[in-house]
């Protein structure tokens, strides 16, 4: 019998897993699927800016400097953290990524320390990603960036919205408390994701920053089979749709 179990926010203690999915769906993980499913080929995720520019350094500067602070992009990189600067065209040419987030590239550290399969989840991919989950083992974990270290409705609701498709596969599967607790937001979101994210205080802050059009993006359901996945290597690096994560 399989069980689902839905960490709120990377503050939070990790419960033992024997795969995870890590949602930012505002904007970190809805743009790792992006760089991905446009050709990109390995995304090194770092917290610090720091990070961020050392490895920049080491890479070369082919090597694409991406994501945000506060969601804008700091001074010195390529790219923000929007999935919509990411064309098929750029990445044919600059296919590789350093890449650092407030909420999202955090959370992927916290998960990658469990040391058992970490994926990438947002709404764009959301059948692939639990079809990977789902062969992991019998104890499920989905992990929500949240914000600021706190509890966001957009990534709650959104990983309710995934419990919710994994019940549909099958009804016998066990739900711990924080998959009930994701469910409820997604119930309370009617079910409809575009509606989940704007109820969310991410979502007005990004409106204040004329960022709809990222938000309508985030919203879409089940467009690409692309799922990203972590390796670990000399670095923590994602790749596509690997066969042997960490």
């Amino acid at each position: 019998m399989k069980r689902i179990d839905v960490v709120l926010s990377p503050a939070e203690e990790l419960p033992e897993a024997d795969g995870w999915l890590v949602i930012d769906i505002l904007r970190a993980s809805t743009t790792i699927t992006t760089f991905f499913d446009n050709g990109g080929t390995e995304l090194f995720p770092v917290a610090t800016l720091e990070e961020a520019f050392r490895l920049k350094k080491e890479r070369g500067e082919a090597t694409l400097l991406m994501g945000e602070r506060n969601a804008l992009s700091p001074e010195g990189f390529d790219l923000g953290n929007s999935p919509l600067d990411l064309s098929k065209e750029l990445l044919a040419r600059r296919p590789s990524g350093v890449m650092t987030t407030t909420n999202g590239t955090l959370a992927l550290q916290k998960a990658a320390e469990t040391g058992v399969p970490v994926w990438v989840a947002c709404g764009r991919n959301a059948t692939a990603a639990i079809e990977k989950l789902w062969k992991s083992g019998t104890e499920l974990a989905i992990l929500c960036a949240g914000r600021y270290g706190r509890l966001a409705f957009d990534d709650g609701a959104c990983a309710g919205m995934l419990v919710h498709m994994l019940q549909k596969k099958d009804s016998s599967l066990v739900l711990r408390d924080g998959a009930l607790t994701a469910l409820a937001m997604w119930n309370y979101a009617e079910r409809d994701l575009l509606n989940a994210l704007n109820k969310a205080e991410h979502a007005k802050s990004l409106y204040e920053l004329n960022m709809e059009s990222d938000i309508l993006f985030a919203s879409q359901i089940d467009v690409t089979r692309t799922v990203a996945c972590l390796y670990k290597s000399e670095a923590l690096v994602l790749r596509r749709d690997c066969d042997d994560p960490i």
